[in-house]
């Protein structure tokens, strides 16, 4: 019988997690209740109520990416189209 090594894997991988841009952030809050992991929440940016991400409460799911009015949310690693596909494929 032969024995194979396995190699080691050594590159550490980062979750992919959605980020907003405050800058393009309107406050709505259309994310808040659609958010099934409580990530995300409000916080005060240029005198105005912005959402913010906990980066350790999300799982990169994209539902506020896709739901975002002004597109302020992304996940690092796909656009707001391939999100959006993506949800739009699990409806059908």
């Amino acid at each position: 019988m032969a024995v194979t090594e396995i190699p080691k894997i050594t590159d550490n991988v980062e979750a992919l997690v959605s980020e907003i841009d405050l800058d393009k952030c309107s406050g709505c809050g259309v994310c808040l209740p659609l958010c099934s992991y409580s990530a995300i929440g409000w916080i005060e940016y240029k005198g105005k109520k912005r959402a913010h991400i906990d980066p350790a409460l999300c799982t990169g799911c994209g539902v506020c990416v896709a739901a975002c009015p002004s597109r302020a949310i992304i996940l690092e690693g796909f656009t707001t189209e391939e999100i959006e596909s993506q949800i739009e494929n699990l409806t059908f």
